[in-house]
């Protein structure tokens, strides 16, 4: 695809940037791989008037998803709103990685989910994958999006695993707002994404609490029929992030599901979360202070003990 320009720090080199991510694109294609300086808030800006020229989709990627602040004015007040001031008559085609540090021992500065904060932002769609297979479908659907999308990955639970793929089809596509039930329950729905994903999957084997896992994939728009299905059929709710609780999506989520379907609970909607500190560079400490399937296990029985 022609139209493709992918720009960011490093991606040029190191065999594809710090994770490998874009390795060989640069020999492939060495006029739209573009290396950057240090400057998100640079080239980003950058990626923003690509986009508004039309003629080009711009790839922008952030090395660590806490760099959006040094970029904020661009992805907030200008790319995010642009739709909506020209009116709506000007497409915003822009793809924005952000690699998430946590669970790697890279510090509070490396180590941000930064869901909350896109949220809101109404001009962004927010993609969330956490296997290899709805990377590509997720990342394709991106690519043919007209509003900006910002793809979250996850260091440790993305990079890090090797999964099913596409066999044939380079093209193959997952839509925008499509949740996934990747465990099939009754007893209580745990919604959730990313790294938090298999750590839920985790607690239901390990618990014996007949769990619906559902991976949200993408958190703006929010596959809402999905959910009230769930919640309507096991009435009782946990919703799991690694992100710190407060001005996380877990909390705009609880308040849809109060709104939407009050009625069917049958106990609170527990939240689980990372501890409101910065994520610690110690191991140990970070693992302390992110949740685990044991805090997901906990959340699920205490939702039990409600007749």
């Amino acid at each position: 695809d022609d139209s493709i320009v992918v720009m960011g720090e490093d991606i040029h080199k190191l065999n594809g940037g710090p994770r490998g991510a874009t390795k060989g694109l640069k020999d492939a294609f060495p006029d739209r791989v573009l290396g950057t300086p240090i400057s998100e808030a640079a080239f980003t800006g950058l990626a923003g008037g690509i986009a508004l020229d039309g003629r080009y989709t711009p790839v922008v990627e952030l090395m660590y998803a806490d760099f959006i602040w040094v970029a904020a004015d661009q992805i907030f007040n200008q790319i995010g709103k642009a739709r909506h001031m020209f009116g709506g008559q000007h497409d915003m085609a822009l793809v924005m990685r952000v690699k998430i540090g946590t669970r790697t021992g890279y510090g509070s500065q490396h180590s941000m989910d930064p869901a909350g904060a896109m949220n809101t932002s109404p001009g962004w769609r927010i993609a969330a994958p956490a296997t290899p297979l709805d990377y590509i479908g997720m990342m394709n659907s991106a690519l043919r999006c007209k509003d900006p999308v910002v793809v979250l990955e996850h260091d440790a639970d993305l990079y890090k695993t090797s999964g099913e793929t596409p066999k044939s089809d380079l093209d193959f596509h997952i839509p925008v707002g499509r949740a996934a039930i990747r465990r099939q329950g009754s007893a209580v729905t745990v919604l959730t994404y990313l790294s938090m994903v298999q750590q839920s999957l985790d607690a239901a084997e390990s618990s014996g609490v007949d769990a619906e896992v559902i991976d949200l994939r993408t958190l703006r728009p929010l596959d809402t029929d999905t959910i009230i299905t769930s919640v309507a059929k096991t009435n009782r709710v946990v919703i799991a992030q690694e992100a710190v609780r407060r001005g996380g999506v877990a909390s705009d989520i609880a308040s849809y599901i109060h709104q939407e379907e009050f009625y069917s609970l049958d106990a609170p909607i527990e939240i689980v979360a990372g501890l409101n500190i910065p994520i610690p560079f110690n191991l140990t400490l970070e693992k302390a202070s992110v949740p685990q399937a044991d805090d997901i296990v906990a959340a699920a029985k205490r939702t039990l003990e409600h007749a």
